[in-house]
């Protein structure tokens, strides 16, 4: 008795790793697809919603065809501008990194989060979106269309 359940534990711990290894390999890095509750691909008056719902959490303003945004309560970033298409969807979101962490602390920390390697001489690059840094400005941006591939032809 006490054998089949050894060998029934063991067989199950194995399975059990084996579906976590497959499920981390074919998972991949992760890039986020906005910052906090705000995404690209959103509307200027959906992204001034947000920001007007959550008090206390940030100072916002709208410059020119920009919503530029003084973040609290965030130990990564202090600093977000949100950027537009003429067509008024949300392509760019520029996050401007806190100085008392360093670059190099906000962007391991942002890094483990997401899976990812960004750095300064290394960008995430997917067919939807891409993630780079320059400076002490970490830059989330949807792909222009000429950029994103598609499986149907024209």
């Amino acid at each position: 008795m006490r054998k089949s359940w050894a060998l029934s534990s063991s067989i199950f711990v194995t399975m059990s790793l084996s579906l976590l290894l497959v499920s981390v390999v074919f998972a991949g890095p992760q890039a986020p697809e906005g910052f906090r509750d705000i995404r690209l691909g959103m509307t200027k008056p959906q992204i001034l919603d947000i920001l007007k719902r959550e008090p206390g959490t940030s100072s916002f303003e709208e410059i020119g065809d920009e919503i530029g945004e003084i973040i609290r309560n965030d130990n990564l970033f202090r600093f977000a501008a949100y950027k537009f298409d003429p067509q008024g969807a949300l392509v760019e979101i520029d996050l401007q990194m806190r100085e008392i962490l360093g670059r190099d602390k906000v962007l391991e920390l942002f890094n483990a989060k997401y899976g990812l390697n960004v750095s300064p001489n290394n960008k995430y690059v997917d067919s939807n979106r891409s993630v780079e840094v320059q400076d002490n400005i970490l830059i989330i941006k949807l792909a222009s269309d000429s950029r994103k591939r598609s499986a149907k032809s024209q």
